[in-house]
């Protein structure tokens, strides 16, 4: 049985978000995503940052992990991209749809 996996990816726009997003469905890399708008308040070179982040919560298979990472670089426009992973279980008809959707 594989190990399925819910991924957090940050974006600093809407567009580049939906980008990361196309280019994973398009590889077959996740099975889909939500779009998720909010703001975020960390610390930056020194100090606490407050600004609006949009992010991706995809779903996928552990096996992805690196093509996942190497695209997710290939169109993100920040330094320091949020790309990470959770091992998840589900119901059997949820995880079904992860593995058919992702590149076997």
């Amino acid at each position: 049985m594989p190990d399925y996996c819910q991924l957090f990816i940050s974006a600093t726009t809407k567009k580049e978000a939906e980008a990361i997003g196309r280019q994973l469905l398009k590889r077959k890399l996740i099975a889909g995503y939500l779009l998720l708008k909010g703001p975020s308040m960390f610390w930056w070179k020194g100090k606490i940052t407050r600004t609006i982040y949009y992010n991706l919560m995809a779903f996928s298979l552990m096996k992805n992990k690196p093509k996942i990472i190497s695209a997710v670089r290939k169109v993100t426009n920040e330094s320091v991209p949020i790309i990470s992973f959770s091992k998840i279980d589900g119901n059997k008809e949820f995880l079904s749809w992860i593995n058919n959707s992702c590149k076997a």
